[in-house]
């Protein structure tokens, strides 16, 4: 008798340890795997780049542009299309109280797998000038509708952006700007606008 409930407990055991494997098993198969891991993102001022044209004007004083740029590796074989949104906060030279948010979406489509992928926008230097210094910028990353990775500079894990009322078509992707020809081949397709909208 002994014996015989010594067995039936250790097959209890046995029976219980095989539920609770599988059902770890089941969870971490249930966890989404993230298909883009942001590498990091950088904010800095940059000088316009100076092009030389044979028989043209000469390039007049260069200006200081601002650019963000985030760095990141993806899972899925082929992304079809990712946004990337970028908030860039300001604050007055004058009133130092005012703080200008602005933002911006860019449209990447056909993204490979991959690591070390790059995407940037910038902010003109009259924007700069008008508006004053660059205190924080975010990017966030979207596929598929769903925002699947977000970074900010200074670190926080606070959405600070959300405290502000944004101002849009100020942020500029790279072919809006005059880095548009520098290594094109280190950036992804951006989207062709669709013509009459």
């Amino acid at each position: 008798m002994k014996w015989c409930l010594k067995k039936t407990g250790m097959m209890t055991g046995i029976a219980l340890m095989c539920c609770m494997a599988t059902h770890a098993v089941y969870a971490q198969a249930r966890e989404e795997v993230t298909p883009l891991k942001i590498r990091k993102i950088t904010g800095e001022s940059a000088k316009t780049p100076e092009y030389r044209v044979i028989g043209g004007v000469a390039q007049g004083k260069t200006r200081n542009w601002y650019r963000v740029t985030a760095y990141y590796d993806t899972l899925p074989e082929w992304m079809d299309e990712l946004k990337v949104r970028y908030y860039i906060l300001l604050k007055d030279k004058k009133n130092s109280s005012k703080m200008v948010l602005f933002n911006g979406v860019i449209d990447y489509v056909n993204v490979a797998q991959g690591r070390q992928h790059k995407t940037e926008a910038y902010l003109h230097p009259s924007t700069m000038d008008r508006y004053g210094d660059v205190e924080a910028v975010a990017v966030e990353f979207i596929y598929q509708g769903k925002p699947v990775a977000r970074e900010s500079r200074p670190e926080t894990n606070q959405r600070w952006w959300e405290n502000y009322t944004p101002v849009s078509g100020y942020v500029l992707n790279r072919m809006q700007s005059p880095f548009a020809m520098i290594n094109f081949d280190d950036y992804e397709a951006i989207k062709a606008p669709v013509a009459g909208r």
